[in-house]
């Protein structure tokens, strides 16, 4: 029933792994069709499937497969919440909403953004590369920044040397 000549893959299809599913191909090739067996290595239809399959590769199979499904679900979800307009549309990885914010944030010279300065200019000094710094102007120049832009271009200048 189960031969090299017509065995496709095979696969375990439930966690307690005592069900298999084999795909087959028909004799003239022209249909593919699910056989799904019991594992029992006394059974002689699961001897077969061993003989070509070893269980070794049953279980790579089923992790190859479990692999797959999720990635295909995951991207079916993706898919459902943007239709749904649970998920804003990203264009290349970046969110357009994002960059505008972030753009906003850089350029603006406004006192009501202090406080976010602050938080910039404590995450710049968390960095490795700052916190290892060895020139101590630079660092206070990046402490006395009067702009989120400012801060920046320092800590660019620090991440130019340090490479």
């Amino acid at each position: 029933m189960i031969n090299e000549a017509n065995y496709i893959t095979a696969h375990f299809i439930d966690n307690e792994r005592k069900n298999i599913e084999v795909i087959l191909k028909d004799d003239d090739e022209t249909k593919v069709y699910p056989y799904i067996l019991e594992y029992n290595p006394d059974n002689p239809i699961c001897k077969e499937l061993l003989e070509i399959c070893s269980l070794d590769q049953l279980h790579e199979n089923t992790w190859q497969k479990k692999k797959e499904e999720r990635k295909n679900y995951e991207v079916l979800v993706k898919e459902i919440a943007k239709k749904e307009g649970l998920l804003k549309d990203i264009i290349e990885g970046v969110d357009n909403e994002f960059i505008t914010l972030m753009m906003d944030f850089l350029l603006s010279d406004k006192k009501e953004n202090i406080d976010r300065l602050f938080n910039f200019k404590i995450y710049l000094f968390e960095n490795d590369m700052v916190k290892n710094y060895k020139d101590e102007n630079k660092k206070t120049a990046i402490r006395k920044a009067k702009t989120p832009l400012e801060a920046l271009k320092l800590f660019i200048e620090i991440w130019e040397e340090s490479n």
